[in-house]
């Protein structure tokens, strides 16, 4: 955390360099009356954009680059710092650049397109077949635990192409495991039935193993829409400081797909427990079942909250559920008592 509020700190303004350079662009009506006539227009020719430590400026035909590079160096000089020349290149718009995990490129008919860049592909697949070979965890918090993976980088490139990158693959891969070690697990099961002699031992049938494993596996690949360029930016200069907490609800509510982000919508934006707005500083949102049963998704059964709101909601039903037991308990042995 402290790295990358350090860098904050240090690059503040650094996106900003090139700002000054214009760029002259002639446009020709083709159409309508004034077909034939040339319009100019200047315009900034170099946009940079930041986060923390990492930066790639846009510079369009006719900005100087050489001018922009010395502008880089005599700020970072300024800071103490100095440019990473191996992590720095020129690149042309059309054979594509890396950026914070995606790929950016601007194809032959000029449409600006974007997907996950093969170096975070890759490392989201082993990450995945290592927590799956851990063998001494439990299958079922195997895949839970890829199934926060995979909503996690699902929910990161959602605004980016994935027809082509949706961990279809490592999927796959994960299924035939699963099923392989089902059919061992079954295995060694029916020898200790047999050893203990019991009889009218019944397996499920092939069909409804199988369902059953592909309802685990989707389990473990949640699902999570996507669509090119939808990312919308921060309104002007907005800041989750300056009190419009209903602009930042509203936004920050986009961040959650499926029952959460419905129930986020009946609550108009406020947790159920404490009535507080929910905003980015107060941490994530969880959703609740109000009867204890996970099984139960009825939307009458389900409401967001904080996530300290929803440890106290999860401990307090936690509390009466030991209080029901103990007294049916205690009811059990006044009534033996009794006898």
């Amino acid at each position: 955390m402290i790295s990358p509020l350090l860098a904050n700190i240090a690059l503040d303004g650094f996106e900003n360099l090139g700002s000054d350079q214009k760029v002259k662009t002639v446009y020709t009506y083709e159409n309508g009356k004034s077909a034939g006539n040339r319009v100019t227009n200047w315009s900034d020719g170099i946009r940079g954009i930041r986060y923390a430590d990492d930066a790639v400026f846009i510079c369009k035909p006719g900005t100087d680059i050489q001018k922009l590079r010395q502008d880089i160096d005599k700020f970072l000089a300024s800071r103490g710092l100095r440019l990473n020349k191996d992590k720095t290149e020129v690149r042309k718009a059309t054979d594509g650049f890396d950026f914070l995990g995606w790929h950016f490129r601007v194809n032959s008919k000029g449409t600006f397109k974007s997907h996950p860049s093969h170096d975070n592909y890759m490392k989201i697949k082993t990450k995945i077949r290592e927590t799956w070979l851990a063998k001494k965890t439990p299958t079922e918090v195997r895949l839970k635990r890829i199934a926060s993976q995979v909503r996690g980088w699902r929910m990161y490139h959602r605004y980016c192409d994935r027809g082509k990158q949706d961990l279809w693959a490592v999927n796959q891969w994960v299924y035939r495991k699963l099923k392989t070690e089902k059919r061992r697990t079954s295995k060694k099961e029916a020898e200790k039935l047999r050893t203990k002699l019991l009889r009218g031992h019944a397996k499920p049938k092939g069909a409804a193993k199988r369902q059953a494993t592909k309802l685990e596996i989707e389990k473990a690949f949640p699902k999570v829409p996507w669509e090119v360029n939808a990312h919308v930016m921060v309104k002007g200069a907005a800041s989750p400081f300056d009190g419009n907490t209903a602009y930042w609800v509203r936004r920050n509510s986009k961040l959650y797909t499926g029952p959460t982000a419905d129930a986020i919508k009946r609550q108009k934006g406020k947790c159920a427990h404490c009535n507080l707005p929910f905003l980015e500083q107060m941490g994530p949102v969880e959703l609740h079942h109000k009867d204890g049963n996970h099984n139960n998704w009825d939307n009458k059964n389900l409401v967001a909250l904080h996530r300290p709101c929803h440890q106290m909601q999860a401990g307090r039903q936690r509390r009466l559920l030991r209080n029901h037991r103990k007294h049916i308990k205690d009811g059990i042995r006044k009534c033996a008592v009794k006898a």
